[in-house]
């Protein structure tokens, strides 16, 4: 594609070189710049592109795109007969280069997008098993997988991929025919630009709650950041919300699109009417206008409950049967790592579930303790986690104090350290814990934590093990090592390999 194709729609403030010349590939890493083509230069959190653009010169990229004109000179790109383009802001160059490179696929797909601090994969595996019940051909994109009709169409990466990386997907779904897309979108994506120019149809608000505020610093930044998905739709889109979160009213205000809200409220237009659970799912009755419409899942927890609102409000929003919707959530299986339910064979459920915030480690433990209050046998409640290092300090003992008030036992230990020491991220959890006898342990190694809950636990309590949920790495000082908590609990528990796990 020529050059100045690929800038079509591109604010270009000026351009030094030759602006027909062709273009074979779009970078943003100077390491697989090669002839023909562009790098776009970009700051990121550690590193910015700029100090990398004459590597990239020298690897023969043929134009470079920039932000920051101070770098490199101009007489430099001519000397080395590449392209210099200089734009405002390079993230969103990227993101309408790359839509521009993939011949825009976003426009041939209907997008509809997930955000939100809780409930965003579960939502967007909800909706996306409805469409496939519809007979749409649908692309998933979310934390745990990229998928094509429940098929891996890739490793997943971030939550949210870059916007070349997403283009390439969205381009290779249409060419296998593929009509909708459903995707996660992180606040990171979004104050990130990686999905600036993205024509969703649909976007869905789950709730908001304290997470990233080592990115974000405040709450109110981090509900603008969630906010710009919603201001950037249009008047023919679909703005769905959670009306019983405190920030449900607020994150619509502004947008053009059709709103429709959803929650146990008595003035949601999807108003949850009915609901009860067990250890083995969920039932739940949603009135819209005048009809109720009954929905009995292997998803537990209130939480859970909203989800199924949700994604039941979306759908039939966009136009798709409302029976066929309920039917579609009734028969939908679960969501790896989300309240994912594992028979432990000795009368013991055990619960690996990916709650890594204070609101969702709350909601899972008061979900396990609504259901060993359900279940009347005198159960405990025995929960396993940690904190991740380099994220939001503050949480670390908001987090251990909803473990100590909702569980029997706590046991703290490693979840993923990063860069930090393991000892310093539990001290600062013990920071929020009152109590210091032996209902509230101390386990560093995650695996040993795992085998003594297991260990601990008598028929009918529940064990949770919270944090990591899909993940099957740790972590530590860069370097990923295998881990799973579910195989550390079939090994702990001697289950064969063909271990079945009733997943939600």
């Amino acid at each position: 594609m020529k050059l100045s194709g690929l800038i079509k729609g591109v604010s270009v403030k000026e351009i030094v070189g030759d602006s027909e010349r062709e273009i074979t590939d779009v970078v943003y890493d100077s390491r697989k710049a090669k002839e023909g083509s562009l790098f776009v230069a970009m700051k990121g959190a550690q590193f910015d592109g700029h100090r990398f653009i004459v590597d990239a010169i020298g690897s023969g990229a043929s134009a470079v795109a920039v932000e920051d004109n101070s770098i490199v000179n101009d007489e430099y790109f001519l000397s080395h007969h590449t392209t210099k383009l200089l734009v405002p802001d390079t993230r969103r160059a990227l993101a309408l280069i790359s839509a521009n490179f993939f011949g825009w696929p976003g426009k041939r797909l209907k997008v509809i997008g997930v955000t939100g601090t809780n409930g965003k994969t579960t939502s967007t595996y909800l909706i996306e098993w409805i469409l496939r019940s519809a007979g749409e051909n649908v692309l998933l994109v979310g934390t745990i997988k990229y998928m094509l009709n429940g098929e891996r169409l890739e490793s997943a990466t971030n939550t949210t991929p870059e916007s070349f990386e997403l283009n390439r997907m969205m381009a290779t779904a249409v060419a296998k025919k593929a009509t909708c897309a459903v995707m996660e979108v992180s606040s990171h994506s979004l104050v990130m630009d990686r999905v600036f120019g993205i024509p969703f149809k649909a976007a869905l608000f789950t709730n908001l709650t304290q997470d990233h505020l080592d990115f974000h610093l405040t709450m109110e930044e981090y509900f603008k950041a969630k906010k710009i998905l919603f201001d950037g739709l249009t008047g023919d889109c679909l703005a769905v919300v959670n009306i019983d979160d405190e920030y449900g009213g607020r994150i619509t205000s502004g947008t053009l699109a059709r709103k429709v809200t959803y929650g146990f409220a008595p003035q949601s237009d999807f108003q949850i009417v009915k609901f009860s659970f067990g250890a083995y799912g969920t039932e739940i009755a949603i009135k819209h206008r005048t009809e109720e419409f009954e929905i009995k899942s292997s998803l537990a927890g209130r939480f859970n409950a909203y989800n199924l609102a949700g994604a039941f409000a979306t759908a039939v929003s966009l136009g798709y049967d409302s029976r066929l919707a309920a039917e579609a959530l009734c028969k939908v299986p679960g969501v790896k790592g989300r309240f994912e339910r594992i028979d432990s064979g000795k009368g013991f459920m055990v619960v690996v579930d990916y709650a890594h915030s204070p609101d969702s480690l709350q909601k899972t433990l008061q979900s396990a303790r609504e259901i060993l209050g359900s279940e009347g046998k005198g159960g405990k409640l025995i929960a396993v986690f940690g904190c991740g290092g380099n994220r939001d300090r503050t949480k670390r003992p908001k987090m251990g104090k909803i473990a100590e008030d909702l569980s029997d036992i706590t046991i703290v230990t490693s979840d993923n350290p990063r860069f930090e020491n393991p000892e310093a991220i539990i001290d600062e959890i013990f920071a929020g814990i009152r109590s210091h006898d032996e209902s509230v342990l101390r386990i560093p190694d995650r695996g040993d934590a795992i085998k003594k809950a297991l260990n601990l636990a008598r028929p009918n309590d529940i064990v949770i093990l919270a944090g990591k949920g899909h993940e099957d790495y740790q972590d530590v000082r860069g370097i990923k090592h295998h881990f799973d908590d579910r195989e550390e609990v079939e090994k702990a528990l001697g289950l064969s390999e063909n271990l079945t796990m009733e997943k939600s």
